[in-house]
């Protein structure tokens, strides 16, 4: 039994021998020990240089051939005299060590396990703390900020107030603002099938991360202009640049100064060149107006000015005022006033309903109802003195009101307290600040009144008079 269990184990050992899978994980080293060449040479040498520097394939440092982390490409960060190189998609981070004689060595300062959780990843260093932001990984995009952990030599979650999507390579660091700016968003999230992922899920918002209390601060929208622009994209490329980016729209360059917020075109055709042929598979930095671009096989520099009259600015910028709060705003307004109108115009209509059904009635019941026999005896004498222009005088007021043969003092007050009434009351229903009758002097003996149907009211009494 012994003896075929030994056979076993040994045919399985060497079945595994001769059948290496390319799923096996080959690690890489802690460190590495390479030749000190001028592009290292060229960044420590530049002692007031800090910034990142995408390397080419043929310009890797690290000697990764053979191990799992081959493809993966490489990234030197110097910062406060040190370089740093981070292999992409990992984590990894090797600080460099000083030369001696013709080499160097990379030593690799964290202790990271997990990996492929940050693809195409910032990497930034601000104040000797590394960070790295965004990055794809499990099929979705993150908007999450990684600081590195140098006691545990791990990477922390760091809390930001939202949560602002990277937009690739259109991300930028400003390490003398200490600032982050994103653009604008593209969300991607594989497991949902929600249709607003299917052109990526643009978010077009801008923002910048403020390294000092980590808060996402938003400056405005991009452009319309601009997003016009990066959709008529026909190839890619950027070039780092002191305040921004450098990028192949269409085969001309345009740089987004991020600091500024402004958009400058190149005016030169060469330039132009330059940029298309070196914006992939190279090693380039920029260093005071000038840029260095690394040729490995002979290791030496090729070096291009930029003069500022070598760019045109445009006359938008890469983000403007948002409106849409404002916009939103606006409508709740709106929609608060057009309520409030409808409700005010709904109660006129009813008011007005209300005091049409009223008048209405005025004009079939109100007399029999507001008025006595004698007050519309009196409002018919009124009326057809007014039909002949004439007044109506206190002797004849006295006949229908059935006082002519009373003391004088009773016929005036009987007179009065019947002609007030028909006032007040003829107010009263007309909701009207107009009286029905009124008086004047006599023209031959001023001792004595006239009474009279307010001319603007006649055709008012009539109709309620007819309906008697």
């Amino acid at each position: 039994m012994r003896y075929t269990n030994f056979k076993l184990i040994v045919f399985l050992a060497f079945f595994l021998q001769i059948n290496k899978t390319t799923a096996q994980f080959i690690p890489c080293e802690r460190s590495y020990t390479v030749f000190y060449n001028p592009l290292l040479q060229k960044i420590n040498g530049l002692a007031d240089f800090n910034g990142n520097i995408d390397l080419g394939k043929s310009s890797n440092i690290l000697p990764l051939l053979g191990t799992s982390f081959g493809p993966n490409k490489q990234e030197l960060i110097k910062h406060n005299g040190k370089i740093y190189l981070f292999l992409a998609q990992t984590g990894f981070i090797y600080q460099m060590s000083e030369p001696l004689g013709d080499s160097v060595v990379f030593s690799k300062i964290d202790n990271t396990i997990n990996i492929n959780y940050n693809i195409s990843c910032t990497n930034f260093i601000y104040k000797d703390q590394i960070y790295n932001y965004g990055g794809y990984g499990f099929w979705n995009k993150y908007g999450h900020v990684r600081k590195y952990n140098k006691t545990d030599k791990e990477w922390d979650i760091q809390p930001t107030n939202i949560e602002v999507f990277s937009a690739d390579d259109y991300d930028w660091f400003s390490p003398k603002e200490g600032r982050l700016y994103v653009p604008f968003q593209k969300k991607e999230n594989k497991g949902i099938k929600d249709p607003k992922f299917e052109d990526g899920g643009f978010e077009y918002s801008s923002y910048y991360l403020d390294i000092k209390t980590f808060d996402w601060v938003k400056v405005g929208k991009l452009s319309n202009e601009l997003i016009k622009l990066i959709d008529e994209k026909s190839n890619y490329g950027n070039i780092p640049y002191d305040n921004g980016r450098f990028f192949i729209i269409n085969d001309e360059a345009y740089l987004f100064d991020y600091v500024h917020n402004k958009i400058y075109k190149s005016k030169k055709a060469d330039l132009n060149q330059f940029f298309i042929r070196n914006s992939s598979d190279v090693t380039i930095f920029f260093h005071k107006g000038k840029y260095y671009k690394y040729q490995a096989g002979v290791q030496n520099f090729v070096t291009w000015d930029i003069y500022s009259n070598d760019l045109q600015l445009l006359n938008f910028p890469i983000w403007g005022e948002d409106y849409t709060n404002l916009i939103f705003v606006l409508a709740i307004c709106l929609v608060i006033i057009m309520i409030v109108l409808f409700i005010w115009l709904f109660k006129q209509t009813v008011k007005k309903k209300i005091e049409q059904a009223q008048m209405k009635v005025l004009k079939t019941r109100t007399v029999n109802q507001a008025f006595t026999e004698t007050e519309t005896s009196l409002i018919r004498l009124l009326l057809n003195a007014y039909s002949t222009k004439q007044n109506v005088e206190i002797s004849e007021i006295n006949h229908v009101l059935g006082i002519k043969d009373k003391n004088i003092g009773l016929q005036k007050k009987v007179r009065s307290d019947v002609i007030n009434a028909i006032n007040d009351k003829y107010v009263f229903i007309t909701q009207a600040e107009i009286n029905l009758i009124g008086s004047v002097r006599k023209e031959d003996d001023k001792r004595f009144f006239e009474y009279f149907v307010v001319p603007t009211e006649v055709k008012t009494v009539q109709k309620m008079i007819e309906k008697k």
